[in-house]
């Protein structure tokens, strides 16, 4: 028998869970509850322990007729242990309103919510400067990374294009509804279509990124070559995703003078790595020293070498000079002014 439960909060009464008909992993739940959360696609509530133990969690909800759908993504996410993947704990039907619900431990919001959220660091670049802010490129990071590791134990996601499959968990960004795995095609030795699933769903973040996160219709060159970056199709797929997660426009503005650093350091061929940067490419980096332009520290640094304005091989060679002279906050400050 269901016991019941007032509570001031609105939660009305607690529902057993039942093995046989549930869809559920850890046989040490037992019970749970839903309060009235106001939201389209979930409520708040608590589950219930053997050990009298209960946590707050959030219930996704799925239509009656989503059945298969609510237990093959529980089942999906289930199997993908991993610290940016919220943890699923069952799925069962909840009858008072018909509808399927998927437990997740608790998270504060959805990604989507968050627009609200006035805190700075989650904009996606300050106000005075094209550098995108530390939050959003170490969680872009760690997306992609968590992409790879979904995709590691033969899953595919198939909804990453959608903010409601993402949340906010203590000022991380995880993922949640993962919808299929290997098993679900027929051809699954086809290494070709293998690689083409795993960059949909790596494209399919790009593309949620692209109309909603990133300043959407706002002029941003470094953003909009991160973004054609998804549509290499040279590289093998685990050092795609690495190259995707060391792109230079998540890079701090010290890992990116490093990384201007570590390009000369490793040339072999200086001759034709000149060519490249001095290619049809990278014409839009010509006449760059513009002396009036830059801050003192610069023009010091500047006035010690002859540079050619023209030549991108040069502005790469300042850049290496600057980092040398400098200290690493200081070159920090000067490259996001």
């Amino acid at each position: 028998m269901e016991r019941q439960q007032p509570s001031p909060n609105g939660i009305q009464r607690r529902y057993k869970l039942n093995p046989k008909e549930d869809a559920i992993i850890d046989a040490r739940l037992t019970e749970y509850e839903l309060n009235n959360h106001q939201s389209q696609f979930y409520f708040t509530g608590k589950i219930y322990f053997q050990d009298g133990k209960e946590k707050d969690v959030r219930f996704f909800k799925f239509k009656k007729s989503e059945e298969r759908l609510a237990k093959k993504i529980f089942f999906q996410t289930s199997k993908s242990v991993y610290g940016r993947v919220l943890k699923a704990h069952f799925a069962t039907y909840y009858e008072p309103q018909e509808l399927w619900i998927l437990c997740y431990d608790w998270f504060d919001y959805l990604l989507d919510e968050m627009q609200d959220d006035n805190d700075l660091k989650k904009k996606a670049s300050s106000e005075d400067s094209d550098i995108l802010s530390f939050w959003w490129g170490n969680e872009i990071r760690n997306l992609l990374r968590t992409i790879k590791h979904i995709h590691s134990h033969k899953l595919f996601h198939m909804g990453l294009n959608k903010m409601e499959n993402y949340v906010v968990v203590d000022d991380q960004i995880k993922i949640i509804n993962i919808q299929s795995s290997f098993a679900d095609f027929e051809d699954i030795e086809n290494t070709r279509k293998l690689r083409t699933l795993r960059i949909d769903d790596l494209k399919a973040l790009r593309n949620m990124l692209k109309e909603k996160i990133l300043l959407p219709g706002v002029p941003w060159i470094d953003r909009d070559y991160f973004f054609v970056f998804f549509d290499n199709v040279k590289y093998e797929y685990p050092t795609f995703v690495n190259k995707l997660a060391s792109h230079p426009f998540l890079l701090t503005p010290e890992e990116r003078m490093a990384c201007f650093r570590n390009i000369l350091h490793r040339s072999t061929d200086e001759s034709e790595l000149k060519g490249i940067l001095d290619g049809e490419a990278l014409q839009r980096y010509r006449n760059w020293n513009r002396f009036e332009e830059m801050s003192r520290r610069f023009r010091k640094v500047y006035k010690c070498s002859k540079y050619d304005g023209e030549c991108v091989w040069d502005l790469l060679k300042f850049l290496k000079d600057v980092d040398l002279d400098l200290p690493p906050e200081a070159a920090d400050t000067e490259i996001m002014a």
